[in-house]
This record gives C-alpha cells, sequence and structure tokens, in this order.
C-alpha cells in the first residue's frame, strides 16, 4: 500500500520532508531518500495522510532499510521535544542521538566475538571418537573440562587450525557457536545492606514509585552513601527484567563506577562515551536496544540509548555543567532524561551534595522531591573548615604559611594531602611591568599561559602555542614577568618548600590518556604520594581514604566574576572537593585562603549546609530576575570579519522586535547586542543577543516565530550563528 511518510535528514533544516512510499516503512525505520541531486538516509517520523505539496509532485523514497522500527515512538517523542524546546533540526537530534554505523546505514546489530560450548549431544559425547581428529579432540577436552563457554582467546593455542577444528565439531552437532555480548561472569548480587537510616528511608520511598514517573533529588552530603541507594533501587528494577541508564559528567568518572555497579549487582555493565570507539558505541548501542545491556554508565549523550524496557534512570553529580550540551546541536542530558521519564513513567532520581539551583527551586514548587542524606555512611564526622585570610597572612608564593605547615604535618604522619586550584600550566599572566604589555593569543581575546612543562605559552581557547619571551615586544626589555598561579606552579612550590615531598599533579596536562589518569590514581591509593595537586578533574567522584588535608587556592574568583552562576559553581566545587577530605577513619580538615573570610557564604561551607547557601542564592535571583525565575536564549553569532556578527545581530534584533505580542504587555525582553565576554575565539569574532522571558511557553512561542527569520537573514562571508535554549556558559 503506497502512502506518505515524513523523514527527517541529517542537515541544518527545521522541517520534516514528504515522501511517497511503497509499502509504508515504519516509524522509526531508516530509509534512503533522493535529496536533491544526491542519496540521504533519514528516518521515518510520521506517516501523514495528505501533505500540503501535490502528491504528484512528491518524490518517493528510494528503499527501506528497516523492517521493524529502530527507533521506538516514545523515544522519538523525546527527540522531537528535544528538537522543539531547544530549536534544533530533528535531522540533526536524530544525527547525535545514533552511532556512526547507524547513520550510514550499515546493519543494526554489530559483530561481536564468538564462543564455543558443548550442546546437549555433546556433554555425552565420547572423545575418545575424535582420536583420528587431534586438534578437534583438543577443543573438545578443553570445553568439557573448562565446562563453560569459551572465545577465541582460550581456543587459539589448541594449534593453528582450531577455527576449521571448532567449525568441524559444530557441524556433528557437539559445539554451538554464539555471539558473546560481555567478558563478564558474576557471582550474584553483593550489595551493602548495612545502610544508615536516611539511605534506607531513601531506598523506600524510591522503590515506592518504581512503576510510576516521579522525580526525586538525593541531597547528600559527600560520602553519604548514595551510590548505594541508587545499587539498591537498580536491583529492584533489574528484577522485573528492566534496564537502567546512570549518567555521570565526567569519561573518568566511567570505568571506576562500572567495576562498583558489576560487583553490587552481579550482572555486565555497558559504558557509552566518547572515550570509546564507533565501534563500541555501535555494541552499546545495540545491546541497549536488544534489551541485553541491562545497566549502561554513559556521559551525556547516553541519554539517547534506544532502550528495550527502560525502568529507571539516575544522574549522579546531576549539578555539573558537562551534561549541557554547547557544541553543534544543543542540549541538555537532564531535561532529555526527564522527558524520557515522564514519557516512559519510571522513576529518574538525581544524585549530588551540591544540586544545581534549577532543581533545588523544582523541588521548592513541588516537581521533584527532596531525599536527605545529611550524614556520612561511615559515621566519620565532616571534615572542619577553616578559613586562611590572605589579607592577614604571608604567603611563600601562592601557598600561605599555615597551610604549608599542615602539609607538612600530615606528611610526617604518614597522611596524604590535596592541593586544589582550578587553573593549570604554571602562570596565567606574562606581564611586562615596564610598559604593561601582557602577552596575548594572535588568534583569541585570550592572555596566553605559560607551562613549564615545555617552556611554551599556551593558548588555553584555540591550544596554539607560542615560544617564551626573554624580552618585551614592546618596550624591549628583558624583566618579563610571570604572574599568578596554575598547577604547575603549585607543584614546584611543593618541591622547593618541602623538600623531598611527593608530589603528584593531575590536570589535562598530565592525564591526556585515560590509562595515564588511572596510574596516577592507583599511585595515590598504594601510598607512593604525600600531596595530590590538581584541578576539578579531582573534586568529585574519587575515594581518597588516606587525604586528611584538603587545601582550596584562588577560590576569590567567583566574587568578582560576571557570570550570574558564579557564586552557586564556586560553592559546589568548594563543598565537593572538601569532601575528599577524611574519608575513612582519619578526621580531615579544610583550608581555603581567601581574601573575604568575612563573606556569608563561607558560613554554609563551614557547615557543609549547601541547602542554606540555596535558599540564599535563590533569593538573590529571584530580586534580579535570573534563571530559575526566568527564561533565557541566547543568539551567538561570529565572523572571520569584525562587525559582521554584530550586522547579523542588528538583522536579527530588528526582526525579533517586530514579531507580535500576543498579550498585552510584551512577555519577551530582547536585550540589546553586546560582544561576547570573550570577543575572539580562533580569528572569529564573537557578539551575542539575549532574549528571556518569566514563561517559558511565551519565550518557546516567541523561538518558534523567530527561527525561521534567524535562517533566512542573509549572512556575508563564513558567518556562523547558533541558538542556545538555557544556556550555561555565557562567555
Amino acid at each position: 500500500m503506497k502512502g506518505i511518510v515524513r523523514v527527517a535528514v541529517p542537515i541544518r533544516h527545521w522541517s520534516l520532508f514528504d515522501y511517497t512510499c511503497e509499502p509504508v516503512a515504519s516509524i522509526g525505520s531508516r530509509v534512503i531518500v533522493p535529496f536533491g541531486h544526491r542519496r540521504m538516509l533519514g528516518f521515518v517520523v510520521e506517516h501523514a495522510e495528505t501533505s500540503e505539496y501535490p502528491e504528484d509532485k512528491l518524490r518517493c523514497v528510494i528503499s527501506i532499510l528497516d523492517e521493524a522500527p529502530v527507533l521506538s515512538s516514545l523515544l522519538i517523542h523525546s527527540l522531537q521535544w528535544a528538537a522543539r524546546y531547544y530549536q534544533q533540526p530533528i535531522g540533526e537530534v536524530l544525527s547525535t542521538a545514533l552511532p556512526k554505523a547507524i547513520r550510514v546505514g550499515k546493519p543494526l546489530k554489530p559483530k561481536f566475538d564468538i564462543v564455543y560450548r558443548l550442546t546437549e549431544v555433546g556433554q555425552q559425547f565420547d572423545a575418545s571418537e575424535l582420536n583420528r581428529a587431534k586438534v578437534q579432540k583438543k577443543a573438545f577436552e578443553l570445553l568439557k573440562s573448562e565446562a563453560r563457554a569459551l572465545g577465541p582467546e582460550a581456543l587459539r593455542h589448541i594449534g593453528s587450525t582450531w577455527k576449521n577444528a571448532l567449525k568441524a565439531l559444530e557441524a556433528k552437532g557437539l559445539v554451538t557457536a554464539e555471539s558473546r555480548y560481555t567478558h563478564f561472569s558474576g557471582d550474584g548480587q553483593n550489595l551493602i545492606d548495612d545502610l544508615t537510616d536516611s539511605q534506607l528511608k531513601a531506598r523506600e520511598q524510591i522503590l515506592r514509585a518504581l512503576d510510576t514517573y516521579r522525580c526525586f533529588l538525593i541531597q547528600g552530603v559527600t560520602g553519604s552513601g548514595k551510590t548505594e541507594v541508587y545499587l539498591h533501587v537498580i536491583a529492584k528494577a533489574l528484577e522485573t527484567g528492566g534496564q537502567a541508564l546512570m549518567l555521570v559528567p565526567e569519561i573518568g568518572l566511567s570505568p571506576q563506577l562500572e567495576q562498583r555497579v558489576q560487583t553490587a549487582l552481579g550482572v555486565p555493565v555497558t559504558s557509552f562515551h566518547s572515550g570509546l570507539t564507533d565501534a563500541q558505541r555501535h555494541k552499546t548501542w545495540w545491546l541497549a536496544l536488544s534489551g541485553k545491556a541491562e545497566v549502561v554508565i554513559g556521559t551525556r549523550s547516553a541519554v539517547f540509548l534506544p532502550f528495550k524496557n527502560l525502568k529507571i534512570i539516575v544522574i549522579d553529580e546531576e549539578h555539573d555543567t558537562s551534561f549541557k550540551q554547547q557544541e553543534r546541536v544543543h542540549y541538555h542530558a537532564r531535561s532529555v532524561a526527564l522527558h524520557r521519564a515522564v514519557n516512559g513513567k519510571f522513576p529518574i532520581v538525581f544524585g549530588t551534595a551540591t544540586p544545581s539551583l534549577e532543581t533545588v527551586h523544582a523541588a521548592r514548587s513541588g516537581r521533584a522531591e527532596i531525599l536527605l542524606l545529611p550524614e556520612r555512611a561511615t559515621r566519620i564526622e565532616m571534615p572542619t573548615v577553616k578559613l586562611i585570610d590572605l589579607s592577614r597572612e604571608r604567603t611563600s608564593d601562592s601557598l600561605s604559611n599555615s597551610l604549608l605547615s599542615q602539609i607538612k604535618k600530615r606528611i610526617k604522619s604518614g597522611e596524604q594531602s590535596l592541593i586544589f586550584i582550578n587553573r593549570r600550566g604554571f602562570a596565567p599572566v606574562v606581564i611586562c611591568p615596564s610598559c604593561h604589555w601582557t602577552a596575548k593569543c594572535t588568534d583569541c581575546d585570550a592572555r596566553l599561559i605559560f607551562h613549564q612543562s615545555d617552556h611554551q605559552l599556551h593558548c588555553h581557547l584555540c591550544f596554539k602555542k607560542f615560544p617564551t619571551l626573554r624580552q618585551c615586544p614592546q618596550c624591549l626589555s628583558e624583566s618579563v614577568h610571570l604572574f599568578g598561579t596554575g598547577t604547575q606552579r603549585v607543584e614546584q612550590e611543593l618541591q622547593r618548600e618541602i623538600p623531598g615531598a611527593r608530589v603528584i599533579r593531575i590536570d589535562r596536562d598530565t592525564t591526556r590518556s585515560y590509562n595515564e589518569f588511572e596510574r596516577r590514581l592507583e599511585r595515590i591509593q598504594k601510598g607512593e604520594v604525600d600531596v595530590l595537586v590538581g584541578t576539578q578533574m579531582l573534586s568529585k567522584g574519587h575515594h581518597f581514604p588516606n587525604v586528611t588535608l584538603v587545601g582550596i587556592l584562588n577560590v576569590d574568583q567567583g566574587f568578582y566574576s560576571m557570570d550570574f552562576r558564579a557564586m552557586e559553581h564556586l560553592v559546589q566545587q568548594v563543598l565537593q572537593v572538601a569532601g575528599r577530605s577524611g574519608r575513612a577513619q582519619k578526621p580531615g580538615e579544610v583550608y581555603i585562603q581567601t581574601m573575604y573570610s568575612d563573606s556569608e557564604y563561607f558560613d554554609c561551607i563551614r557547615d557543609h549546609d549547601y541547602l542554606s547557601f540555596a535558599e540564599l542564592e535563590l533569593d538573590e535571583r529571584r530580586k534580579a530576575n535570573q534563571p530559575p525565575f526566568n527564561n533565557y536564549a541566547l543568539l551567538r553569532a561570529n565572523s572571520l570579519v569584525a562587525g559582521e556578527e554584530i550586522e547579523y545581530l542588528r538583522v536579527a534584533r530588528e526582526t525579533a522586535m517586530s514579531i507580535p505580542d500576543k498579550h498585552s504587555n510584551r512577555q519577551v525582553r530582547v536585550f540589546d547586542i553586546v560582544q561576547s565576554p570573550i570577543q575572539k575565539i580562533s580569528n572569529r569574532h564573537r557578539a551575542q543577543l539575549l532574549v528571556g522571558s518569566t514563561h517559558a511557553a511565551f519565550l518557546m512561542q516567541f523561538l518558534k516565530a523567530w527561527l525561521p527569520h534567524l535562517a533566512k537573514i542573509p549572512k556575508k562571508g563564513k558567518l556562523r550563528w547558533s541558538l542556545d535554549v538555557d544556556p550555561v556558559d555565557f562567555s
């Protein structure tokens, strides 16, 4: 039967395309369609009885690649919602959601390793009948002695013709070959039963909601055992044949958590993140689709996996801004996950010590339920927080005398210290004191940062490198100075001030590969390190039982940042890294160096009382009409030619102001055009235009009307623009 299908193709176009199709392809299946002079792979998103174009003008689908839907109607609904809400082309959203193999038309099922096991006939077979086929006999006897399925790594040593031998045994009905989906062989659940009263209460509340949509926020201090609650709830979901998705903010947290979850639940755990190869991501995608992946742990893109029977989503460290995709296709994994949970009628659990203010506001508004874990699962006290007033105390360079004294004390007692500074490199400012010239990137509006490891100046925006200057290029003075502090400078200072101290640095420069990251963590766990120096890579998710001192440097930047979220991010970061101290049997201390020791924000940090800070900050946000009490969309434009980005935004703003207001007073505010805080990156000049409304629905209506005009504005040269709904980064 011939019909009309509406197809999404992976181009920057906000519409679906109508085609005739015979027979009619299922919604969610892949099709090859003619598109201009090309053939393209698209997805059937809708069926239609009629088209706005005459039927004799419609082109026909060339071929249907899938008999059954690849994407369920529930997942397509969530993808369409994401495209509408974030004002993104549906074809590009679909492309983002799929592994490369599926996007280019390869078979749904990837290639897995083959494993062999004896059949029932083989179990009763007498091996002596194979005396004349020595390799077959060796293979048969090995399979019988192991009493389990064996793969190539176990069988290849029996002889070079082992594959032919297995094929012969298979032909005789003695052996069966099957795909191996995992290398894991567990021995049942190993859940921790000794839960605190708070953990038990949280677990029971979530378990009562397993068959319906509910949104829970587990707000627990660092070390309170949030993961144990997740595991108990996931175990129950798996008992009914369901699948579970666990989202984490960083690749670095995935393998450790994967091992912990496998051990606790006794089931294989699959990962999904950008650190995997295309083939590995394809395998996880198919395992989720087929229902063979019971638990998947992944970063933000895992939210689009096509689960067969998803029953629960857990988002660990839900406050982390890395859950927002800010390149190409914009979306927030937290919001997409919420939509999937509502659609699929199952619970979603957010977990963190420092929830985003949006989530706290949602809980206050009744859209989420807060489950508090106010004490550590080990019953160990939270670390004592002390402030070091830099206006009164001298520093050797970047470390105060008090902090140095505490580090030396820990080394003598065989304990470890963690020094946190969220800035890598050696010195963030290279300046000439004579004429005030500052070293800047030639392609970016950014200061160059000196890296002692290669004695070069680095741009952290475009990653370009420049030779170190001994002489000022402006006044020819030879007194060029290095100002400010980065992880490399702190590392050097510790080695100078505490000779013999075993110092290790963990930042993006020292851990470019995951294996190197793991090696450094292993050295810390083995006690081969006295002092850890690191960036936010160390601030969450890691358990260092021998760390009893945390020193926090350079926190004051949050007090003078232009970003309205600066204090939120500051307090979150400080509390997260403070939680690395005193997690085992030894009490912990945290020392924070600051010039603002009388700030009321530090009272909340001292008391480990994040919710009090959240109340304080939400009141400020309400007065200033900032999110979550307002909804923003940010139109960004950039161009290789200065001024073209401003001209584009000028026309965009005029268009915005001309869109009719359906209400008595204008519900959407269109702000003035401004240069981006970082005005140039990689030789592209940048500017932005903010629009906002206190009502999300009004903003969505406005954006829907505005978007077609944005696409039609004439663009000079290589101008680029993007629309970011609910932006988390205004730089």
